[in-house]
């Protein structure tokens, strides 16, 4: 299981006594404790759960979990680059008909092919979410949350406004890199 606290704040209802450390903290904080269906807890800067640890990601272990990825995808990469370095000095090896470790290489070096690009992507979502200071549950469901909502009135047509998305918790990607970093543990 991936070790670290998320950021937990209580496993019960959100009462003002409970959530009183964050209002401590600054406003892109305090708005942002969120509640996990699967760990029935509110978390600090709750980013997802992650099924594959079994734990959320949230301003505890953010930075934690980011390294992780790092690490898996250097992994796979040096894996990927050995494995091709193995194939391609051992080409008598692609003769014999008995041996079965060019498939395996093969075979393991495709399976990390398909890892690395994964986690390629899933990187690249996290390093733009830290960029521009959103959470993947806010990204994923921001209709749910006000500060979120931009409505913009169709005078024209007398109809509903229309709810536009903004990030209230941007402060330009700069910024936003520095109070990653400060939100390690």
């Amino acid at each position: 299981m991936f070790s670290g606290d998320p950021g937990v704040v209580s496993n019960e209802a959100p009462e003002a006594s409970r959530l009183a450390e964050c209002q401590n903290e600054s406003f892109s904080l305090a708005g942002r404790v969120r509640f996990c269906q699967s760990c029935k807890a509110y978390i600090k800067g709750f980013d997802h759960h992650c099924p594959a640890f079994g734990n959320c990601i949230g301003q505890n272990n953010h930075f934690l979990f980011m390294a992780l990825l790092v690490g898996l995808l250097l992994t796979e990469g040096s894996f990927v680059a050995c494995s091709y370095k193995f194939l391609s000095i051992s080409p008598e090896l692609a003769q014999t008909a008995t041996d079965n470790s060019v498939d395996l290489a093969n075979g393991a070096m495709l399976f990390s092919l398909l890892q690395l690009l994964w986690q390629t992507i899933f990187f690249t979502w996290h390093v733009y979410c830290v960029l521009f200071n959103i959470k993947t549950e806010e990204w994923v469901n921001w209709e749910k949350y006000p500060e979120f909502q931009v409505h913009i009135a169709d005078v024209q047509e007398n109809k509903r406004p229309k709810v536009r998305f903004r990030n209230p918790y941007s402060n330009g990607i700069i910024q936003n890199v520095k109070d990653f970093f400060a939100h390690k543990r």
